[in-house]
């Protein structure tokens, strides 16, 4: 029994050892996992309604084929074309020509406003002359305007092209990184095809790894968390989605500088708990002070940059704040049982694997739970779980009364027709 016991460890560890080997080659095939236990549901309930579950998957996956090839030709190549401007503005091709212009305008607009508003408060300055002479400024309105604007073109310049400008190039270098990615374009539609129609050998086949003696009850206990994990992927990519299209329409309607680009953007950051929605805030924000509004506010107010900044910053957060009040928890439809304190812990704990390790720190600190519980209640001698079932005796049944839950006989072939 040791020998077996060792035996399937030695199995199971090597099957996980080969997958996180070759992990980095299976992104692909994950991504289009993810993509078929967001379709599952659909084909099942295709296959409810009578269809043979090859029937099934063919009809749901050319609908969502035919959906993505719409959106693709629709939106990739403005998409395209708004990521690859904005970084050659932010690039040293021109010498930073572009970005240098853009704080040069950003900085003569602050200029004039404090050229029209100090000189309405003198009386304030001459009463704070003190405080204004530590800060080393002057109390003239004309000099206190000069010196703030050179303060704030070096402390701008500084900021954008040290940190913003790397950051920008990066995270638009990976997206447009994962769009040159032209295998993946084959690969992740055939592998979720095959996901969706090989899915109930695929849950099987990770049975089979498991001994037989606890195989019910490790299959009741995925069952479980498979239906929390990925309901909560279900619900979290749903939310995601949502979260980008509203986003783009939302700035196309405030007048933020490409929309588009800024809506994808924040369907991919929209996961990260938290700094997601910071990212998208001061994204959005920052491109409405830097380029300036594409447009007035809602196509009817024309503002200052400012203010029409300021109100790109309202509206993120009042966007966020509705998807993260009402329409996400609807979506995960309570997916997870953590606390808001566990959740944030855990989300702190993930942070130390990246971007990653936040977006899944709660459906696998979830997962922890329910294993944890499950073994607390085994050595507790609350439950059974993990124990062989003991064998069912039964009185012998008469030659006449059927057997229950007795094989079918097999159907041999005539002895006479071989």
């Amino acid at each position: 029994m040791t020998w077996r016991v060792l035996g399937w460890v030695a199995v199971v560890s090597a099957t996980l050892y080969f997958l996180y080997f070759v992990r980095d080659a299976l992104i692909p095939f994950a991504i289009g996992g993810i993509i078929a236990l967001l379709l599952n549901p659909i084909v099942e309930w295709r296959c409810k309604r009578g269809l043979s579950r090859p029937k099934a998957v063919l009809a749901v996956f050319s609908m969502f084929l035919l959906l993505v090839v719409l959106l693709g030709i629709l939106a990739t190549p403005v998409f395209y074309a708004q990521a690859l401007g904005l970084i050659e503005s932010f690039s040293g091709k021109n010498g930073g020509a572009d970005i240098e212009k853009v704080i040069n305008t950003w900085v003569n607009d602050a200029r004039a406003y404090l050229q029209a508003e100090l000189p309405k408060h003198q009386k304030w300055l001459e009463a704070n002359s003190e405080l204004l002479q530590r800060l080393g400024l002057p109390t003239d309105p004309k000099a206190l305007t000069d010196a703030l604007t050179v303060r704030l073109r070096d402390r701008v310049s500084a900021f954008f092209l040290d940190n913003a400008a790397s950051f920008l190039n990066g995270l638009l270098g990976t997206l447009l990184s994962l769009l040159s990615k032209v295998v993946w374009i084959i690969v992740i539609p055939l592998s979720a095809y095959f996901f969706l129609l090989d899915m109930p050998s695929i849950k099987r086949a990770i049975l089979f790894l498991v001994p037989p003696a606890q195989r019910a009850a490790v299959n009741n206990l995925l069952s479980e968390i498979g239906d929390l994990f990925f309901r909560y992927i279900r619900g979290l990519v749903t939310a995601a989605l949502s979260y980008g299209m509203v986003s783009m329409l939302l700035y196309w309607m405030l007048g933020v500088p490409n929309p588009l680009l800024l809506g994808v953007l924040a369907g991919v950051l929209y996961p990260i708990p938290y700094v997601g929605a910071f990212l998208i805030a001061l994204s959005s924000t920052g491109f409405t002070l830097l380029f300036g509004p594409a447009h007035p506010l809602l196509f009817l107010f024309e503002l200052s940059r400012v203010w029409h900044a300021i109100a790109v910053l309202l509206g993120a957060i009042a966007l966020n704040t509705v998807f993260d009040m009402l329409i996400t928890p609807r979506l995960l439809g309570g997916a997870v049982g953590l606390r808001p304190l566990a959740s944030l812990i855990v989300i702190v704990v993930g942070a130390k694997w990246g971007i990653w390790g936040m977006m899944l720190a709660v459906p696998v600190a979830t997962t922890l739970k329910i294993i944890i519980e499950r073994l607390l209640h085994f050595f507790y001698g609350e439950a059974e779980f993990l124990e062989a079932p003991e064998p069912i005796h039964e009185s012998a049944p008469s030659a006449s009364s059927p057997v229950p839950n007795a094989p079918a006989p097999l159907d041999f072939p005539d002895s006479q027709g071989v």
